[in-house]
């Protein structure tokens, strides 16, 4: 019976055995540092968490991602450049070691980048819910070649601020819009407005913004130049402003001029100096977004919006999204693991309220909290209006380099409403073309 002993300590040992062979260790997961790059957007004032930028955002998203996610080991490197610094900070530095592998931006360089075959398409991590949750037109801003490569979080969109008692004082009440919504002018009703204004208005005050000093807004000029029925291209995508409809836009800016409507001296004024004048309520109708809005009630003006005239009455606003975009570093497991941030930020709720200070793009935003923050549902409301003036063009900083001297000319009187007309398509166009050019590498 010696043998008992023996034969259960055998035992013992094989059930230790098999128990610490179901008991391993799990491999360890991949490490991966993802390198997130971002210009100082501000995002507003948000709800629960005060002023905050994209920087916040993205802090805050990489704490929450990291708490769930088991595929790798990733830790985040997020950075801010300055708008000025993109080509040193994203183009030079790709293929090296300081990479981004997403940036968050709504840079004008991407489809350059695109060409080049830099960056990844967000195609696949774009399902039917969150695919119909994003309007139409936002989406295709950010698609090149039919595929999507900026996933969209917030916008901007810009529609016209009017100073309500300037209007009133004018006589004006009946263009006036009820209760928190975006008013509609035609041209022509815009027109009557203007000189309406115009005629009540003293001294150093102006009825309508305009500015032509640098490229600053000049995104706002090109809608007024829809303001006749121009479409601003042709079906070529090409500039195609020397038309009779645009001929005419032009020589209803010019008329503005002349007639005093807007301030003295355009030609050397800024974005900034509208604005500043409309604060100061020296100018009756200016350009602005929610942003804007706030800043102007906060400073004790009653301020409504109308959109950019057109002739059918509907009217134009311009809208600019920001977003994530990913590069491609040739490693596969960082492209899934950007992928799979952030398509986390879009199904968690905190983070999405981050769009809240400006605009969001998703619709759910909007209708969770259209009753608690003004104007919101008005803006999303307004999404079916807006025309994209930049469409993913190839060198668009180029076109801006060359758009605003020819309005610049135009208000001097150097240049005629035609000679304007003819030489915004030829330098836009060449501006245009050497983008493409260079995006080749040519």
């Amino acid at each position: 019976m010696k043998f008992k002993p023996v034969i259960c300590a055998a035992l013992a040992s094989l059930l230790c055995i098999s128990q610490t062979g179901c008991a391993s260790p799990a491999p360890a997961k991949k490490q991966i540092t993802l390198n997130i790059k971002t210009t100082p957007i501000g995002l507003g004032n948000i709800p629960g968490v005060g002023d905050a930028e994209v920087y916040d955002m993205l802090e805050a998203a990489a704490d929450k991602f990291k708490a769930q996610y088991d595929k790798y080991d990733v830790t985040f490197e997020i950075s801010r450049y300055f708008y000025l610094d993109e080509k040193e900070q994203l183009a030079d530095k790709y293929g090296t070691g300081e990479a981004a592998d997403i940036f968050y931006s709504g840079s004008w360089n991407l489809p350059t980048y695109v060409a080049r075959g830099w960056m990844v398409p967000l195609d696949d991590i774009i399902d039917e819910e969150l695919r119909s949750d994003i309007d139409q037109k936002i989406w295709d801003q950010n698609t090149i070649d039919g595929k999507v490569y900026t996933m969209p979080f917030q916008q901007l969109q810009n529609t016209l601020m009017v100073n309500k008692k300037m209007m009133e004082e004018a006589g004006l009440e009946q263009y006036i819009p009820k209760g928190d919504t975006v008013a509609h002018w035609s041209t022509e009703e815009f027109e009557l407005i203007l000189g309406k204004l115009q005629d009540s208005l003293e001294g150093n005050q102006f009825a309508f913004m305009m500015y032509a000093a640098n490229n600053q807004g000049d995104s706002h000029i090109m809608t007024l130049l829809r303001s006749h029925g121009s479409t601003l291209y042709d079906e070529n995508g090409k500039f195609a402003v020397n038309t009779p409809e645009g001929i005419r836009a032009l020589e209803w800016l010019k008329e503005l001029d002349a007639q005093g409507i807007t301030p003295k001296g355009a030609e050397n004024m800024e974005l900034l100096d509208c604005m500043s004048l409309f604060n100061n309520s020296q100018l009756a109708i200016c350009v602005g977004n929610l942003t804007n809005l706030w800043d102007a009630w906060n400073k004790g003006l009653d301020i409504f919006l109308v959109n950019f005239p057109s002739l059918d009455g509907n009217g134009y606003a311009t809208s600019s999204t920001n977003g994530f975009c990913v590069f491609d570093n040739k490693d596969e497991d960082k492209i899934q693991a950007a992928k799979d941030f952030i398509r986390f930020i879009y199904s968690d709720e905190d983070l999405m309220k981050y769009s809240l200070g400006t605009l969001p793009v998703n619709r759910s935003v909007t209708e969770a909290y259209k009753d608690e923050i003004r104007m919101l549902q008005a803006y999303g409301d307004n999404n079916g209006n807006v025309v994209d003036n930049i469409r993913n063009n190839l060198g668009w900083q180029g076109v801006r380099d060359v758009f605003y001297p020819n309005i610049q000319a135009l208000l001097l009187g150097s240049m005629t409403p035609s000679e304007a007309a003819f030489f915004i398509d030829e330098s836009c166009n060449a501006a245009l073309e050497k983008g493409r050019a260079e995006a080749k590498g040519e």
